[in-house]
């Protein structure tokens, strides 16, 4: 069943000269897995915000979008609340109540949902994504992916036919965003719900979804299931080749000819299995390298932090020290402390104990 249909669908912004999209057509079936992808700039946000009319940036448009064969323009603002679900980049743009349950309800009540309703789907959403521990807690309290994914449960309290998320993870962590993505890819499997998502995270999404859309100026370059989209961009120069998840990148620029006539591995596991089958001369490799690293720019030493007196510790005996010339990544969860060890290096807190130098 067709769920979107997008017939020459053309955006240029004010005071613009290149239209941010040009000449778009592309059909939705429903309960598909969409992710479109592409360069900074591609079009990718402003194809998104056309399929949600609250949303559609301004400028001059041209062409048309059918939901469900029904003009979008023509849905009434209470049709494509109910029927369209959309999460934004930044999770904190979407909360506008101050308690998490109120939040899950907030959507319902500005449709005039009967209270009965309201409680059976806000325990629902609950229960299928996992919030029952803080379901009474403030959002002020959640972490980043906590905030994320209550966005994500708001919306689909309100059953949406579509969900379109524009970059949902691109202020999360790794963890939390792969429990976010496998929430979306949840939504999809077992409730049947169209998802439409923009990432950048293309090694978790391309095993995810069914069908890919990579963009460029404004137009659609490659349409196809993740293989057929490995296979196109094999052939060409693009730079997004290069953005595609590692098995992909591996399999495309493999030396032996009759290795890229196999199928496009997507996953680790279709590349590991991929590698196994290959009969490659394997020579032993010996690479030394030297560390040479500069002189310490900052030094923590013994540090713990809390952020009220009678509150949990946050940093806990922290030792760490960066160096001069050096990229470090601070990884972790949610409520790991990376923030707050930041904070203490740019001395917006000082530590309770311990030496900050």
């Amino acid at each position: 069943m067709e769920m979107l249909n997008i017939q020459h669908l053309s955006f240029i912004y004010p005071n613009r000269e290149v239209p941010a999209l040009s000449d778009i057509n592309l059909t939705v079936k429903q309960g598909e897995f969409i992710v479109v992808c592409g360069a900074s700039g591609s079009g990718k946000t402003t194809l998104l915000r056309q399929l949600k009319p609250a949303l559609v940036p301004h400028g001059m448009k041209t062409g048309e979008v059918f939901c469900n064969g029904t003009p979008l323009d023509e849905l009434s603002p209470r049709e494509a609340t109910a029927k369209i679900g959309f999460v934004q980049q930044c999770p904190e743009n979407q909360i506008v109540t101050d308690k998490v349950w109120h939040e899950l309800a907030f959507g319902l009540e500005s449709l005039g949902v009967g209270s009965e309703i309201i409680r059976l789907r806000t325990a629902e959403m609950a229960s299928f994504f996992g919030i029952q521990q803080w379901f009474h807690q403030a959002t002020a309290a959640l972490s980043g992916g906590q905030k994320q994914l209550l966005n994500l449960a708001s919306a689909m309290a309100m059953q949406p036919q579509l969900l379109i998320l524009d970059e949902p993870t691109s202020q999360l962590d790794p963890i939390a965003a792969a429990e976010f993505l496998a929430a979306v890819a949840k939504i999809n499997r077992e409730l049947g719900t169209t998802v439409i998502l923009t990432e950048h995270r293309l090694e978790e999404v391309f095993a995810l979804c069914s069908r890919v859309l990579v963009m460029d100026a404004g137009q659609i370059l490659c349409d196809g299931s993740p293989q057929e989209v490995g296979y196109a961009l094999r052939e060409t120069t693009h730079e997004m080749r290069h953005a595609l998840p590692t098995p992909m990148r591996v399999w495309a620029s493999a030396p032996v000819k009759s290795a890229r006539l196999a199928p496009c591995p997507v996953s680790v596991k279709e590349g590991r299995e991929w590698l196994g089958q290959l009969t490659i001369n394997k020579e032993q490799l010996t690479i030394e390298q030297t560390l040479i690293r500069g002189m310490p720019v900052i030094k923590l030493s013994e540090v713990w932090f809390r952020y009220e007196k009678d509150a949990p510790d946050v940093v806990k005996g922290l030792n760490f020290c960066a160096y001069a010339s050096e990229i470090t990544a601070i990884l972790g969860g949610n409520g790991a402390g990376k923030t707050t060890a930041l904070s203490l290096m740019l001395g917006l807190h000082k530590p309770q104990r311990g030496k900050v130098a």
